[in-house]
């Protein structure tokens, strides 16, 4: 079989028909569709058996309640395809993605990760993006600069289909709610071949509930610990790079820092307010020294430290514009 198509379910019973709809009407046909059931409380689990009796490329995995990463391991668990696909409960693939990933995989027999473009549907408004050009990469280098550098590439994990190979000692760490970010590293570093497609083939849905759109909660730290591994990685593997690294990782703080501006004053956000700040504190040299770093973040990281009341009124007039703006753009600056 050439593809596994990996679906982590939870608590999804108003989203998961579509989901499970744009796979099983997609124009190629040689896949399996593994559901795996995390331990969801409505009517999910008893949708996914359904399911596997209305198609016989249909597997489900129950399985307790332990998160989108141990979902995502149990399901290539259970895999039998060459290559890997992931989706999430709430989004949905074009009808043409796995026709257009098994065309490239014919021209290129060694390819080890397909990349499409995607888009984002705000409720019946798909919001396109400047698309990438069709390329094959085979230096890693420049690979890990395009995941760095294009929104179009990232550090997703559902934009992407994997040869099986690449997660033989790789998997994504159980318990963390950023689970892609160091993984998508991992995985880009070591890929021999990476096709890059300039069609759209995955449809993102926005949604206000999700945990990325939703206030401070200690387990949205995990952006930060995440991030502060990637970049001690670059720095050993691309230290040419690491001012990559180190952005990423100011980022993730200047995400954290206005979700814990805008929360309710309680000892749990004082607490994550300390942490915040001891972590600036430990990187500050980097930060200082490095020319690269807009100027942006430089005051924003200032303000963290110093009064982040008036953090959160910066970051609304001047970083969330500056970010939004790059993130729109869309442009691959390797075009």
């Amino acid at each position: 079989m050439l593809l596994s198509v990996i679906m982590p379910v939870y608590n999804a019973n108003e989203t998961i028909g579509d989901a499970v709809k744009s796979v099983l009407q997609q124009s190629f046909a040689d896949f399996e569709l593994i559901l795996v059931n995390d331990g969801s409380t409505d009517s999910s689990a008893e949708i996914c058996d359904l399911l596997v009796k209305t198609d016989q490329r249909v597997k489900v995995v129950h399985q307790k309640n332990q998160g989108i990463a141990v979902a995502r391991n149990q399901g290539m668990k259970a895999a039998s395809g060459k290559f890997y696909a992931f989706i999430d409960s709430d989004d949905r693939f074009d009808r043409e993605t796995f026709l257009n990933f098994y065309e490239a995989s014919i021209q290129h027999s060694d390819m080890t990760m397909y990349v499409m473009n995607f888009d984002k549907v705000y409720g019946k408004f798909n919001v396109p993006k400047i698309r990438n050009k069709d390329r094959v990469i085979t230096n890693n280098k420049e690979m890990i600069q395009l995941v760095f550098t294009s929104s179009n590439v990232a550090f997703y994990t559902w934009n992407k289909i994997y040869h099986n190979s690449l997660f033989r000692d790789i998997q994504f760490p159980e318990g963390k709610f950023f689970e892609d970010i160091v993984t998508t590293y991992k995985l880009a570093k070591i890929s021999k071949k990476t096709v890059i497609s300039n069609r759209i083939g995955y449809h993102y849905i926005r949604r206000s509930n999700t945990t990325v759109s939703s206030s401070f909660s200690p387990d949205y730290y995990d952006i930060v610990t995440e991030c502060e591994r990637l970049y001690a990685l670059i720095k050993v593997d691309f230290p040419e790079l690491q001012h990559l690294g180190l952005q990423k990782f100011l980022e993730s703080i200047i995400s954290a820092g206005y979700k814990l501006s805008q929360a309710s004053e309680s000892i749990i956000v004082e607490e994550f307010q300390n942490r915040l700040r001891e972590d600036i504190q430990i990187y500050q040299e980097d930060i200082d020294e490095d020319k690269k770093v807009p100027l942006y973040y430089k005051v924003g990281v200032k303000l963290i430290q110093s009064d982040i009341v008036r953090y959160k009124d910066y970051y609304k007039k001047n970083i969330k514009l500056f970010i939004t703006g790059k993130q729109s753009e869309s442009k691959d600056e390797y075009l």
